[in-house]
């Protein structure tokens, strides 16, 4: 029994190491898929679906906006460059209440935005050979050479798995 109680701390204290101390958790909106947040400050990218009558908005599925905490916490729409660059969201494919995505800043990953028992909306990601849906990431960024761009060294999804619903957290190198 010993062992079991070191294991679920030894798990505990490895997801707390990942964890960002000092960062705001964006409030809770019932359609909330998931947030976006990176190592230069606080501001926060938000994704939430786009419900009309009870389903999926199959002509715009998410909504997305930022929270710029620098600002006092104001909500605002994404630039035109922060859509374009980063942070927005292309649909690849639509089909029968399964969406994929991209984000902008890569194609290496792809989202997948659902409904779960009750019709409520979830996102999921492949990350490392494992499905799980995501509830945030975070992007540890590095000023490139003279900083005079940022590069992307590794993200961290947070979530739950999806067979299982354990928490889990799945780091991605950017090579």
């Amino acid at each position: 029994m010993k062992i079991v109680h070191f294991l679920v701390l030894a798990v505990f204290c490895f997801i707390q190491s990942f964890a960002q101390n000092g960062y705001p958790t964006p409030p809770k909106t019932p359609n909330q898929l998931f947030y976006i947040q990176h190592s230069n400050n606080y501001n926060t990218y938000v994704y939430e679906a786009n419900i009309r009558a009870g389903k999926i908005d199959a002509s715009k599925p998410i909504n997305e906006y930022r929270i710029v905490y620098t600002e006092g916490a104001v909500k605002k729409p994404l630039t035109s460059i922060q859509k374009k660059m980063a942070y927005g969201m292309t649909l690849l494919a639509n089909s029968s209440q399964l969406y994929e995505f991209r984000l902008a800043a890569t194609d290496k990953i792809h989202f997948f935005l659902t409904t779960s028992k009750g019709d409520h909306p979830q996102m999921y990601v492949v990350i490392n050979q494992r499905k799980l849906y995501i509830e945030k990431l975070f992007v540890q960024l590095e000023e490139g050479f003279l900083n005079t761009s940022t590069e992307a060294k590794y993200v961290l999804f947070y979530g739950r798995d999806y067979e299982s619903g354990e928490a889990v957290v799945e780091k991605l190198k950017l090579d």
